[in-house]
């Protein structure tokens, strides 16, 4: 008997000392299944609730799409890790490289851009200019430690998971073929398949990232004009030496720059019916207007470039790049500053192209709000409201810059501040009226917010002290010349654009004060901004920037601007901003000179007596068009281009 029972004991035993090895296995085997979920699943699980608020307003079909995005995200990673986890062959350290660059670009870096955008980098954002691989090493010097608090935990879980993979369960040939296979189609999927089926954003960051590289390579392919002009860059500006602020008297600047707006649109004038901008008409009654002021261009890179360095839009990219902006200067001279934004920064390369410039307050678009567009960035009157309860927190003097962006196509409205009817958002012949209805509308509702803004302004205790500066950036055909938007011509209605000064009494000297009163009808270009601005900051005459004023060709408007006989050359087509129809021209005064990528011959315009351009000019009865078509051949050539 007790031989028996110690035969059973030792096949107890021996059975126990059998299984152990067998739950080992099956206990790393489900570890390694695990870890291989656990990696795309953590990527949904941080995103979900980081946008937990945006998910819970998503129909069905979004969600489906979303979840969808989820599967291809987990068949990625979880191929990825079973290759890196083989413990031989060449293709583990090929699938180790993509782990990690995958780890930084589609996850670290995608986290990153979510903490300072509230959205992530999109297809749509690629393909309106953000250039990703500059971005990463221009975005790492400025701001090093918040993309490394995003970046090194996915690059950590990227390099240790194979390892712990191949310790639990390294997989087998046959296993990581069919890995490969199924890697390959669940990437060709996230390329290709159109991002626009779900909601807006409406995928996991890193398919995300993955649709909109593949967006990308096909605009490539196609030869697509959004993705092959250039756009802004990174900057890298002249020092600008420590500066002495010496105004004449005691003023703060706010400088607001509104979106496609032009000239006719607007009241330019006080006037007791005005029907267009009735809100700021009312809040600012005594400003000065300026009738004719015009951009040397219709693209808002070029404009902002312009006012805010005072550089030609045709002097080179490097010279553009290397422009010290007006922050810059303020910076210098101890001038507080601060930009409040409604812009999506992520258009058009915007976000690139300010990093690193020393902002004392700053707001912009996607911290407004979720998800703003790029075309329309977030709501103007939220930015009009942070404007006014943000700017008693500078120090007097300071100098702050409102840019608004609502006006630009499709024109964002609201039906209870829409008086021009019928409107819609169709752009084809036969809806001239409605589309500028809707433009007209979405003026109108931009000036409920501005004028709210100016008069929280004028009720601060600085506003006595406070000059404040109204353009648009640029201004809007709606169809005068066959065609609704701008960057397409240098017609009047896309360069001819508003201009006011609110100057409250004792901001301008009586010298100031007379200059630009007399300026009212005389033709301006925005190349007098900048100094302008720098004058009433008292920094114009500062002698530690002679060397950089010698590349600025505009005058100060409140010491009389630029002789109205100067040549001025306009255009779209720049190093800075490559346009999808090239477009050149030349303006003296009242006459210009223009032409089209569809034009054999250099038109000529007398803008005064003909505002609507209908009328070309002949070389024989104006002479100041054959001086500037010279000019302009000398300049551009001869069209067609």
């Amino acid at each position: 008997m007790e031989a028996e029972a110690d035969d059973a004991e030792t096949t107890v035993q021996g059975a126990r000392a059998q299984a152990r090895p067998r739950l080992r296995a099956r206990l790393r085997r489900w570890g390694a299944r695990l870890a291989l979920l656990g990696v795309p699943l953590g990527i949904a699980v941080v995103d979900a609730l980081s946008r937990r608020e945006r998910l819970g307003h998503w129909d069905r079909r979004e969600l489906s799409f979303y979840a969808f995005t989820i599967f291809l995200s987990l068949v990625l990673w979880a191929s990825l890790l079973v290759v890196a986890s083989r413990r031989s062959g060449l293709a583990r350290f090929g699938a180790r490289a993509v782990l990690v660059a995958g780890a930084v670009l589609a996850v670290g870096l995608q986290f990153y851009t979510h903490i300072q955008f509230h959205t992530y980098l999109d297809h749509r954002a690629v393909l309106v200019g953000t250039s990703i691989l500059p971005s990463i090493g221009h975005q790492i010097w400025f701001d090093r430690y918040n993309v490394l608090r995003a970046v090194l935990p996915p690059l950590a879980i990227a390099l240790a998971a194979p390892l712990l993979l191949r310790r639990l369960a390294p997989a087998k040939r046959l296993v990581s073929y069919h890995a490969m296979d199924c890697g390959v189609l669940a990437l060709l999927l996230a390329l290709f398949v159109g991002p626009d089926r779900g909601a807006e954003q409406g995928a996991v960051p890193d398919v995300m990232y993955v649709s909109s590289m593949g967006q990308l390579a096909r605009a490539l392919w196609d030869h697509n004009e959004t993705v092959e002009r250039l756009h802004p860059g990174a900057r890298s500006p002249v020092p600008v030496p420590p500066l002495v602020a010496r105004p004449p008297v005691r003023r703060n600047v706010i400088f607001v720059i509104t979106e496609s707006v032009r000239a006719s649109s607007v009241c330019l004038e006080h006037t007791e019916s005005c029907k267009w901008t009735p809100f700021s008409n009312a809040a600012v009654p005594d400003r000065i207007p300026f009738m004719q002021m015009r951009a040397l261009d219709s693209t808002t890179a070029i404009s902002l470039a312009v006012m805010w360095s005072g550089i030609v839009p045709t002097e080179s990219r490097a010279e553009i790049h290397s422009a010290p902006l007006l922050w810059e200067y303020t910076h210098a001279a101890g001038i507080h500053n601060a930009y409040w934004t409604s812009q999506n920064l992520l258009f058009g390369n915007q976000n690139k192209f300010l990093a690193g410039v020393p902002l004392g307050r700053t707001v912009s678009a996607t911290q407004l709000e979720d998800n703003p567009t790029h075309e329309t960035g977030a709501d103007d009157g939220k930015a009009a409201d942070w404007v006014v309860a943000d700017v008693g927190k500078l120090e007097e003097p300071f100098y702050g810059v409102v840019q608004l962006a609502n006006t630009h196509f499709p024109y964002r409205i609201d039906d209870r501040y829409s008086p021009f009817q019928p409107q819609q958002e169709a752009t084809g012949p036969g809806y001239e009226n409605e589309i500028l209805n809707r433009y007209q509308d979405s003026i109108y509702l931009q000036d409920v917010a501005i004028g709210r803004m100016l008069r929280g302004l004028k009720a601060r205790p600085e506003a006595a002290r406070t000059v404040i500066v109204f353009v648009s950036d640029h201004g809007e055909q709606m169809r005068e010349k066959g065609a609704v938007g701008h960057t397409g011509t240098l017609f009047e209605p896309e360069i001819h654009v508003p201009f006011w000064i609110d100057a409250p009494p004792g901001t301008l000297t009586a010298d100031e004060e007379a200059h630009l009163r007399a300026l009212k009808d005389v033709p301006l270009t925005m190349l007098d901004v900048f100094p302008t601005m720098m004058d009433l900051l008292g920094l114009w005459d500062a002698p530690e920037i002679a060397h950089l004023k010698g590349k600025v060709p505009g005058r100060s408007l409140l010491r009389g601007g630029s002789p109205p006989d100067r040549t001025l050359y306009l255009s779209n087509c720049t190093e800075l901003w490559a346009c999808a129809f090239k477009n050149w021209g030349v303006m003296r005064g009242w006459t210009k000179v223009i032409a089209h990528q569809a034009d054999r011959q250099w038109n000529c315009y007398d803008v005064r007596a003909d505002p609507g351009e209908l009328m070309p000019l002949t070389n024989e009865n104006e002479p100041a068009c054959a001086e500037l078509t010279e000019a302009a051949m000398r300049k551009f050539g001869r069209p067609p281009f």
